[in-house]
């Protein structure tokens, strides 16, 4: 819940590995996806392919992860003048993976929930907003939509350390007291060995602490970010809230932050990178915002020399203050205009489907996040894929407590949900890769 656990991908360089080249039109469905990081990476990519027109159809269970989709396209898609390309990239990464955020980027985040209040309750100010965004949920869903984006706008503050502190207890339970050898282990003998070995022992055990993610030395976190919270309901004049209820022994840092097109930044020496996780997913993030707006390759300027990745700093205890003021970036504008399309739906309407005739034979591109299997069904992906198709499905490689016969046992239950299907199945390693791959035939062949 609230960033993902694999790796962004471009869907539209996926599709054309299996296809000589893509439709004037592209339909793809993304179930569970958590956030927008496949839409970013696919958007800003979009220039390096064929010219086609794409339909995202988004499904997720739950509203918190539709808001914060709502949030980050809004902050990704700000223009230049509005929201410079450094500070965009920060404000983004700390609300996206902090726990704490700069009391600046508290206030942009009441500024822009006020404008996606607007959106949720007035079409006509959402078609003005974001014209590219349509969102097909039921009056109940909207309504706690907008409870959320109200609470995000609230006054009342609230320890945010003391939840997470809370809901680490109740996760390492007799582990709590011996905590830093837990997270040592995890990091070391988990993460590093299934692929995460970008991610350094500083950073990591800074978001297991406190939940801090992202750091830079010359920022100080202080503010609760409110869009970390869950289960908002209204309560006379304010909000009741269960607190932090997301992940908390990955972290943020598998989607943007553990590859990157410039190899320096993956160097290591004896052991220690030169570059944190959070400077490769900051360097990312900067690529994709620019190639959305320029359509034009980026070249990475390097605006300091310092190398945090073998640092070890000094550990201070996280204050959650109430009364720090700092530069407010610019109000947040109408985002760029985008030549496709994002449709927000809820999970329910997943059921319907599989019946109603103007989603057979839709689907291009079909893919399930990890969470999601229970949804996983041959009928729906028999009538809403189209031939030679993609599907992809998430592996939980980097679910920590998993080991290699929990990964097999994924693979075999997925296998035996797609059984009697003509799949031809991409080649892939339960053990290795991020993602299953398969691609629909009507043609006689293999089922599986």
């Amino acid at each position: 819940m609230f960033w993902g656990l694999t790796p962004a991908l471009d869907l539209l360089k996926e599709y054309e590995l299996t296809q000589n080249s893509p439709p004037e039109e592209l339909n793809i469905l993304i179930i569970g996806g958590v956030d927008c990081r496949h839409v970013l990476l696919t958007e800003a990519k979009k220039y390096l392919h064929h010219k086609c027109k794409i339909n995202f159809y988004l499904l997720e269970a739950c509203m918190e992860n539709i808001a914060r989709q709502l949030l980050l396209l809004n902050i990704a898609l700000q223009t230049p003048e509005s929201l410079g390309l450094e500070r965009r990239t920060k404000i983004f990464m700390e609300l996206y993976g902090n726990t704490l955020v700069r009391p600046s980027t508290a206030k942009y985040l009441k500024t822009i929930a006020s404008n996606l209040v607007k959106m949720i309750t007035n079409y006509d100010f959402l078609r003005t907003f974001m014209s590219f965004i349509n969102i097909e949920i039921k009056y109940k869903e909207r309504d706690y939509l907008e409870n959320l984006f109200k609470f995000w706008c609230g006054n009342d503050d609230f320890n945010i350390c003391e939840c997470w502190d809370k809901m680490l207890r109740k996760t390492l339970g007799v582990r709590y007291d011996s905590k830093i050898g837990a997270f040592d282990w995890d990091l070391h003998m988990r993460f590093h060995s299934v692929g995460g070995k970008q991610v350094c022992n500083q950073e990591y055990k800074n978001f297991r602490l406190t939940g801090v993610a992202f750091s830079w030395l010359e920022s100080e976190v202080s503010k609760p970010n409110r869009s970390l919270v869950c289960a908002v309901i209204p309560n006379g004049e304010s909000y009741a809230h269960y607190g932090y209820l997301g992940d908390m022994q990955t972290g943020p840092y598998v989607a943007y932050g553990l590859t990157c097109e410039d190899e320096s930044f993956l160097h290591s020496s004896h052991g220690q990178n030169s570059y944190r996780a959070t400077d490769v997913t900051e360097r990312n993030l900067k690529q994709i915002f620019y190639e959305i707006h320029n359509r034009e390759r980026y070249e990475h300027k390097t605006t300091s020399d310092t190398k945090l990745g073998s640092v070890v700093m000094k550990e201070e205890k996280r204050v959650v203050d109430i009364k720090a003021i700092d530069s407010d970036p610019r109000p947040p504008n109408t985002c760029i205009d985008l030549e496709d399309n994002l449709l927000f739906f809820s999970i329910s309407i997943l059921d319907l489907m599989k019946y109603k005739t103007k989603y057979h034979d839709l689907f291009d591109v079909v893919y399930f996040g990890n969470s999601y299997m229970k949804y996983l069904d041959k009928d729906f992906i028999g009538n809403v894929m189209k031939n030679k198709s993609l599907l992809l499905i998430e592996n939980q490689i980097f679910f920590l407590n998993h080991r290699n016969k929990d990964l097999e046992e994924l693979e075999k239950n997925i296998l035996a949900k797609l059984e009697g299907l003509n799949l031809i199945k991409c080649e892939f390693d339960a053990l290795k890769d991020s993602y299953f791959k398969f691609v629909l035939s009507s043609d006689d062949g293999s089922t599986m």
